[in-house]
């Protein structure tokens, strides 16, 4: 590249950052717990939604991620290419025009359709603000007592799009998919449950036996700090590329344990 190209290249892109778009804050998508999906709208204008077959749609919202969290150098006002500034860029043919929020407005951003497609998904895997699950125990009632002998039933409390999944979000050309494949029970004693399922709600009539899916017994008399972590797997695609990225997601709660005592009279 001439110096007299540098030069112009240098004022252009000055002069792209003295130009900055109109205002526009991004806003979390409107999520449908009965859909179990959130839907969104990408970059081109056009809307997308889940993959629930529900024919009913919902509001959609722009999602924009932040300029720094894609970790770019440049960006540019929306709505100017580099075929309007006059570059010829080869080394950039191929990429993709990312939106993006810098200093509080839109503006967009040229990067590798890999690295794009990764840092959209990151961002939008963040908007979906998954939350812990709530733990579901035996003995029922916040200030029952187990026992020591007695098998504890484990399950996820009422699981919802943001505690279990599945949870959809579309956005800027990607699609992304988060739901929990499992749960590690820390049962607060060094002993560990791992659980492929959401395990078995307990309910009066069901006896005192094991759960048949997810439960521990407690062998001494205690106050034990049980934490619950489900493992999430979100899967992403976009631009040709796909991937997964994994999310623990930790709750705890304490259960006190005590001893049935047997007193016989002779």
């Amino acid at each position: 590249m001439t110096r007299l190209a540098a030069w112009v290249l240098a004022v252009i892109t000055a002069l792209v950052w003295l130009m900055p778009a109109a205002p526009a804050r991004a806003k979390e998508p409107p999520c449908n717990e009965a859909r179990k999906d959130c839907v969104v709208e990408d970059d081109s204008g056009g809307s997308s939604d889940s993959d629930s077959g529900d024919s009913d749609s919902a509001a959609t919202e722009k999602v924009t991620p932040d300029c720094n969290a894609l970790g770019v150098a440049e960006v540019g006002p929306v709505g100017v290419t580099l075929a309007d500034l006059g570059i010829d860029d080869p080394a950039h043919e191929g990429w993709v025009r990312v939106v993006c929020t810098h200093l509080g407005e839109d503006w967009w951003a040229w990067m590798d359709p890999g690295a794009a497609a990764e840092s959209i998904a990151r961002t939008l895997l963040a908007r979906l603000q998954l939350q812990p699950i709530k733990i579901g125990w035996t003995p029922l009632g916040a200030d029952s007592m187990g026992y020591v002998g007695v098998p504890t039933w484990l399950w996820v409390d009422d699981p919802s799009r943001v505690t279990w999944g599945p949870a959809t979000i579309r956005a800027g050309g990607v699609s992304l998919t988060a739901r929990a494949e499992s749960v590690t029970w820390s049962m607060g004693t060094g002993d560990q449950v791992r659980c492929a399922n959401k395990g078995t709600v307990w309910a009066k009539g069901m006896g005192a036996g094991p759960s048949p899916t997810c439960g521990y017994t407690y062998q001494q008399q205690g106050s034990y700090r049980v934490t619950a972590t489900a493992h999430w797997v979100a899967r992403w695609s976009g631009y040709g590329r796909s991937g997964e990225m994994p999310l623990n997601v930790s709750q705890e709660r304490t259960l006190e344990v005590g001893e049935i005592q047997v007193i016989v009279n002779r």
